[in-house]
């Protein structure tokens, strides 16, 4: 699924980036998004299910469309239970991205796609007699690719909606866990011209 999303991705980055931009300044971003992180392995997403994320970013607009970023993506711990005896557990899960996409306007709206790599920290504990000493504490890193909307009701501010896939596949100990999936997010920012 993962290269499939990918394809897509990168052929809406293209598509977009073939249509002519209009002149523009050099601006600045920054601001934060929000939603709900959905996990793809099955088990994790039993036991932990959906999480709201927040995630603070900075990027800069170059004249041509063209835009480079940094964004933190948290969240808090959650709680749920693992196993047969259903043993009390936690989970987190942040990480920090660098991306690179392309952003065409159409008034006061603007798509934008991009791709890029991020490192993600996990914990995990589990409150049970065998598994408490076996606590999990790794960073793993994947590409990154999201795409969406803008919408500027001033030239300063910008409101977003839009979409992140993160494939995020990690073997901690002898079993291989899909951490990878969608987020969902909206968001709000400020622009400035440099």
């Amino acid at each position: 699924m993962s290269r499939r999303v990918t394809a897509l991705l990168g052929a809406a980055l293209l598509g977009l980036a073939a249509v002519p931009a209009p002149a523009s300044t050099l601006t600045l971003r920054g601001g934060i998004t929000a939603g709900i992180r959905a996990l793809d392995d099955a088990g994790m997403r039993t036991a932990y299910g959906q999480v709201y994320v927040f995630c603070p970013f900075l990027e800069i607009g170059l004249a041509s469309g063209w835009t480079a970023g940094i964004a933190y993506e948290a969240a808090a711990s959650q709680t749920g239970t693992l196993g047969l005896y259903e043993a009390a557990a936690r989970f987190r899960m942040t990480g920090l991205e660098v991306t690179a996409g392309y952003e065409r306007g159409f008034g006061p709206f603007a798509a934008y796609a991009r791709a890029g790599y991020g490192l993600y920290h996990y914990e995990q504990t589990v409150d049970d007699d065998f598994a408490r000493d076996y606590p999990i504490d790794h960073n793993a890193s994947t590409i990154v690719i999201a795409g969406g909307i803008k919408f500027s009701p001033w030239r300063f501010l910008f409101l977003s909606a839009g979409a992140k896939y993160v494939p995020l596949k990690v073997k901690p100990y002898d079993v291989s866990v899909n951490l990878g999936g969608w987020r969902l997010l909206a968001g709000i920012g400020l622009a400035f011209g440099l």
